[in-house]
């Protein structure tokens, strides 16, 4: 019986290993097409890595222990901004994350709890990740420009 047994467990752990790793997609855009895309459903998140993060810290109750991330996409050459938790809801409790772009948009995205992102912006610009709270949403955290 418990030869048995550990023959089940060791072909198990074997069909496991044999098993190939997941693979990240084929980018649905290529470099300098991809502003204002969401980095999801273009597969650029697939190969993403994070520039930058923080936790919140500033005065927002809706904010507090928000992780916000500056991520990039070696595949796509772009950017974006992850946030997750936080509780902003429209008027009520008034944040944002946004991507600001130097010299262009500013793209707004979570958090509204869970993992939320912005769309994304070629990362030839300088760009950072910042949090907006308040009824006026002033600036209240942000990165690094990169």
């Amino acid at each position: 019986m418990v030869s048995a047994l550990a023959a089940l467990v060791l072909g198990a752990a074997a069909a496991l290993a044999l098993q190939a790793p997941a693979q990240a997609q084929t980018p649905t855009c290529k470099p300098s097409y991809c502003n204002n895309l969401d980095p999801q459903a273009t597969h650029c998140a697939d190969d993403a890595r994070n520039v930058e993060s923080f936790w919140y810290r500033g005065s927002s109750p809706w904010l507090q222990n928000t992780l916000l991330e500056l991520r990039y996409s070696p595949a796509c050459d772009t950017a974006w901004v992850r946030t997750t938790g936080g509780d902003c809801f429209d008027v009520w409790r008034p944040c944002v994350s946004v991507l600001q772009v130097s010299g262009g948009p500013e793209l707004q995205g979570g958090p509204s709890g869970g993992q939320k992102w912005t769309n994304m912006w070629s990362f030839r610009s300088y760009v950072r990740g910042c949090f907006r709270s308040g009824a006026d949403l002033h600036l209240d955290g942000c990165t690094a420009w990169r």
